[in-house]
Order: C-alpha cells, then structure tokens, then sequence
C-alpha cells in the first residue's frame, strides 16, 4: 500500500514490507504502520498497528475515511471496512460490492464524502482487453454508494483516462473532482508518472485531458501513490530515488496549477447539549438548494471528534444524529469562500426530555413575511421524521424575531411564522393536536441585538417537547 493521509495532514498510514518489526517479521509481506505529526512538518517515529490490524498476511489497507473513524482495505474480490470503536477497531466487514478482480494487486481510495470509492482492477469489462491475445491491463473504475447505503455494480471511468497499458494508485480529491493516478500507459519521464485530471460533470466517465505532474515530480524511475490532505499543500508519495531503503515516503510542495479546488475543513465534536459529554454519532450533511443529502460522516465513539469536507459554492445543512437525542441543525453557507479554510464547529445534540428546546437553525423565510423559501424544506422533513419515531412527542414552535420594528408587528410576523411551519408539518402527515405554537416577536432575544449578526441570531424559531 502506499501512503495514506488523513484529512486534516496530522496523520499518515502507510505500507512496510520485510521488515523485522513486522508481525510475521522480515518474511511478513506488509504491515500497516502509522506516523502522526502536529504541523505537517516534523513526524512522529512510525508505529506498527498491531493486530487485529495486522496479521502475518499482506495487509492491504487502501484509505481512511475523512473522519479518520473508518479504515478500508482491498480484497481480491472486494472490500473490507473496519469502524472506530470505545475499545479499538470493529471486526471486518464486507462492503455490499463484490467481484473478480484478476490482478495480483488493486489500490483504492474512498471519497471524502463516503459516497465513491475508485480503484484500479482487472475485469472482463476492461476497455482494451482483447480475449484473443488474452490481455488485461488494470483500469481505474468507481463504485458508487445510492440513497439506501448500496454499493452499485462498478464503474469504467472511460478511455479519456483508461489505457492499454497499466493505471495504478487512483487518488480523488477532497473537492470529488481532481484525479490523480499513475499510469504507463502514456508519455512521460519514467516507467510510470502521476498524471491529474478533472471531472467535467456529474458523470464518472466525462474528463479533462489528463495532465502529466512534470519533472518536478515524475522521475525516470517509478513514481506512484499520491495522497494529498484537505489543505493540498503538499503532496505525500513513493519514490525511490535517493531512498534510504528500497522506496521512501517524501512531501513535494504542490504550485497552483496542480491543486484541486479549494475546500472547508469541518471539525469539532458531537456533544449532548445539556451536560457536553461526547456523544457517538453520526453526521449527515446536506445541500439545502438541492435538497440532496452528499455525505455521511461517524464522531468517534470516544471523544465525540469528526471531521468533514465540504466542496464550496454550495449552502450546506450539518446535522449529528444519535438514537434518545435530537439533533440541533447548522448552517454553512460556503458561497464566499474561495480558498481552503478550516472552521471549528462542535455539534449539540438534544436529549429528548420534556422542556428541552431546539433551534431549527435551517428555517428560512423570505424577507419580512410569513412564507417559507424551499431550502427550509429539508430540516422541516427532519422535525417530521423525529415526530414519526416518536409518535407520543408533543412540541410548542416558537417564533422570535429581533427588535427593529413596531413591536406588535414583530409578534403578528413571528406568529404567521408559526402557523407557517405548523402548516407544513400538518401537510406532511402530522396530527395538528400534536402541535401548538405562538409567536413572541423581538420578546425573548437569544443575545442583545447590538449588531446584525446578533440580530440574525435572534430571528429563528424554535421548538420545545411539552410532551414525551
């Protein structure tokens, strides 16, 4: 395996093979080992993973997921995951994605969503396999996850980046457009070069012209397994030129023109609300305007910690979900960002007793009027499902709004509000008597309304369980 970085640069996963500190010892053909650092500068010194990591077989793990709670691995026939636990790492786990992979080896990498995963194989449907001279070339392909968690049939990637030679080391992007992988299929400065292409839609076989990294980076030798971070500063990789053994890992500071587009580093912890312990949970994020969930993520099971990427141009709706809890929504709203950035976000989650309050943060109206805009719709839908699963709950909406303005008037408006949601609820299958309401217009402002932002604070609306 190569190496494999976490999204936020401050661990990397990588192979070792022969080595006497593997578990089966120099004969072992690879272990896993692990190396961390606090700038992405200076490491630690490598660690083996240990069982139940590593046994005294190849093991072949292929990437990490973006919340660094789930690592992948490859089988000849398809793939395992194991999932963070309070006491170390789950048991295996197949993928519902299977079959025959005629390569001695195949690599992979997961999407920073958790929806896609590319690899390299050799299978009947390769684009230049000819059965009458019987030759099989590995191609990059990409399996993609559908709304109910499955695993679809994979993917060709198509001859703009498939070849008749060999395609190794596939690496997307944390922006889930940028590919890098290396081939020997095409022009270039050794037996195999890193080559970076751009996906130009929504499908997974529409490309840019693959674009060879340059001499900067290729070598007249083999040069493969590239990992960037979230950052995409630098680029962690396998060379053997120079190297202290047979190939060393090494850092290359990535111009421009080789980054992918800029994304939002998301991190913090999932917490409950009243007493802020960790709390182990799943985060779901969502494009508001498409109304399209586009990631999942898991908070590990002890610290409560996760992370999450997210590509920008988008107005993005952050939730944690945890059984006994209710999630507290955030918005981010990433339309002016055009560099990478990274943002510190803990998420609440509610414990479902009487009396307790949520912000429906993800509630938009249109300008001074009752009428909600569709990109409300999706946290809505969530308050309904929550409604459902828990069919003797009642709620009371608030309705708030700031204090600019006749004071009646800011009541009668967070009012209108009120009915506007409970009319929505009540439209999507929600007994009317499980909800009441009332509108306090600028009454009870969260924090003082000295500054607009503040003021944005304090136009919301809110509900509270009156019963369990």
């Amino acid at each position: 395996m190569g190496p494999i970085i976490t999204a936020d640069g401050r661990t990397i996963y990588f192979g070792r093979e022969n080595s006497p500190d593997n578990i089966g010892g120099i004969n072992d053909g690879e272990d896993i080992y692990v190396t961390t650092s606090m700038d992405g500068v200076t490491w630690s010194k490598s660690k083996n993973l240990g069982p139940p990591i590593n046994d005294a077989e190849v093991n072949n793990m292929a990437a990490v997921s973006a919340d660094n709670n789930m690592l992948m691995f490859c089988r000849f026939d398809g793939f395992q995951v194991r999932k963070r636990t309070k006491e170390g790492w789950s048991e295996p786990e197949y993928l519902n994605v299977r079959f025959k992979n005629e390569a001695k080896t195949m690599e992979a990498n997961l999407s920073s969503d958790g929806k896609a995963i590319v690899f390299t194989s050799k299978l009947a449907q390769n684009l230049f396999y000819n059965p009458a001279d019987d030759v099989l070339e590995k191609d990059i392909y990409v399996t993609l996850q559908d709304e109910k968690g499955n695993w679809g049939a994979p993917i060709n990637l198509g001859k703009q980046i498939n070849t008749s030679g060999d395609e190794l080391s596939p690496f997307l992007a944390a922006d889930g457009r940028t590919l890098y992988f290396a081939t020997n299929g095409r022009p270039g400065y050794g037996n195999y070069d890193i080559f970076m292409s751009k996906r130009t839609g929504n499908s997974w076989t529409d490309w840019t012209e693959p674009v060879n990294l340059g001499p900067e980076i290729n070598t007249v030798d083999f040069d493969a397994y590239y990992t960037l971070s979230a950052a995409a500063d630098y680029a962690i990789m396998v060379s053997n030129r120079n190297s202290i053994g047979a190939s060393d890992l090494v850092r290359i500071k990535l111009p421009k023109e080789l980054k992918p587009d800029p994304v939002v580093l998301l991190m913090g912890r999932t917490l409950n609300a009243k007493t802020k312990e960790p709390v182990s949970a799943d985060i779901l994020f969502e494009d508001l305007t498409a109304r399209k969930e586009v990631g999942v993520a898991r908070s590990d099971p002890k610290t409560g910690s996760y992370r999450i990427t997210l590509a920008m141009d988008k107005n993005y709706g952050i939730r944690a979900q945890a059984k006994g809890f209710l999630s507290v929504n955030e918005n981010f709203e990433l339309a002016s960002v055009t560099e990478y950035k990274e943002i510190s976000k803990d998420l609440l989650l509610v414990p479902i007793v009487v009396g307790e309050s949520v912000m429906l943060n993800n509630v938009f109206f249109q300008q001074g009027r009752p009428t909600l805009k569709p990109e409300s719709f999706p946290e809505l839908d969530r308050l309904v499902e929550i409604m459902q699963e828990n069919p003797t709950v009642n709620i009371e909406l608030g309705g708030h709004t700031d204090n600019v303005g006749n004071k009646e008037a800011l009541r009668a408006l967070s009012e209108n509000r009120v009915k506007a949601v409970k009319e929505y609820l009540v439209s999507k299958g929600i007994s009317k008597d499980r909800i009441s309401g009332k509108g306090y217009g600028g009454a009870i402002p969260m924090v003082p309304n000295t500054s607009e932002a503040n003021r944005q604070r304090n136009r919301r609306v809110e509900f509270k369980i009156v019963k369990k």
